[in-house]
């Protein structure tokens, strides 16, 4: 009878169901009605509610995979940040919780540092082997392959802070680590707002001071703004599928000179004809030799990630 009534439920009737469950503590049975709500409509409340029942079932995992689906709505209020921060804590994703920090307003980020150092303190205090574990294979970054390299990528999200700063300050001065790895490392000390000055071994194999705080994400740069803004104008003529495709490979493309974008591109009117041509094998534009041997440089590159 359950499983054919249910089947005639509105959202709307299983929104009450779960909220009634709740407050009668029957926790299993709200999740049931909150999971067939939010199957039929994605909405906000729901979400709020389902994390909250799955994170008071010890459920965590589960919790943030549903909070991840609706992150913004988790930052609208200090209450739902502090939701959002304790379920990400408990799942030891230090690194993550700093990066929320810098989204938040400065006159909330007082106290919110101070519940993710104290969480740090206490994995520190609990966890020492698991840390140095993990330490250990990120320093020793370079030795796997890059597969290998991303899942202790993966693995390093779960250091406090301080010790993923130590680690890669090393890493990034390492020869022998794929340029993707050192740009990804880079990036994420950009987004956990670091601002004390790095070696970076740029694509060109030098060693440069980089801030990286003082950094800005790959789209925001006005190079890979105008070689995008040059990519569409190629909608008519290819298509937006095929724009589409093209400009997710050129931010892999330039993502590897990352932060320093001048370093293969000169002209983005050439670059992008020069790309063009080479994917559909049309007449090469007239570019410097300079910028055309980087590009292929980059192709190959990138090839050989995917592959």
């Amino acid at each position: 009878m359950s499983a054919e009534f249910n089947k005639n439920l509105s959202y709307d009737d299983f929104v009450v169901k779960a909220k009634k469950a709740i407050n009668d503590n029957m926790l299993d049975q709200a999740l049931d009605s909150l999971v067939s709500a939010y199957q039929l409509q994605q909405t906000i409340e729901v979400n709020h509610l389902l994390v909250t029942v799955l994170m008071a079932q010890n459920q965590y995992q589960e919790a943030q995979i549903y909070a991840d689906e609706c992150l913004d709505s988790y930052l609208d209020n200090q209450e739902d940040v502090q939701m959002y921060l304790s379920l990400i804590l408990h799942n030891h994703y230090f690194l993550n919780a700093w990066e929320l920090l810098t989204w938040l307003p400065e006159n909330w980020q007082i106290a919110f540092t101070k519940s993710i150092e104290k969480a740090e303190n206490s994995y520190r205090a609990t966890q020492a082997q698991t840390i140095k574990t993990i330490a250990r294979h990120f320093y020793h970054l370079s030795d796997g392959e890059l597969a290998d390299q991303q899942k202790r990528l993966m693995a390093a999200n779960k250091l406090p802070r301080d010790e993923y700063v130590v680690g890669a300050k090393f890493i990034l001065r390492d020869p022998f680590l794929s340029q993707m790895s050192r740009v990804s490392i880079l990036d994420q000390l950009r987004r956990i707002n670091v601002s004390e000055t790095v070696m970076f071994m740029n694509l060109t194999e030098t060693l440069v001071p980089v801030i990286p705080n003082q950094l800005q994400d790959i789209t925001h740069d006005k190079i890979y703004q105008k070689v995008i803004d040059e990519l569409n104008s190629y909608e008519k003529e290819l298509g937006p599928d095929m724009i589409h495709g093209l400009s997710e490979q050129i931010k892999l493309l330039l993502m590897l000179a990352y932060p320093d974008l001048t370093l293969v591109v000169e002209d983005a009117t050439s670059w992008v004809a020069g790309l063009v041509a080479e994917t559909f094998g049309m007449p090469m534009p007239e570019e410097s030799e300079k910028q055309m041997i980087w590009r292929q440089k980059l192709q190959k590159t990138l090839i050989n990630i995917l592959n």
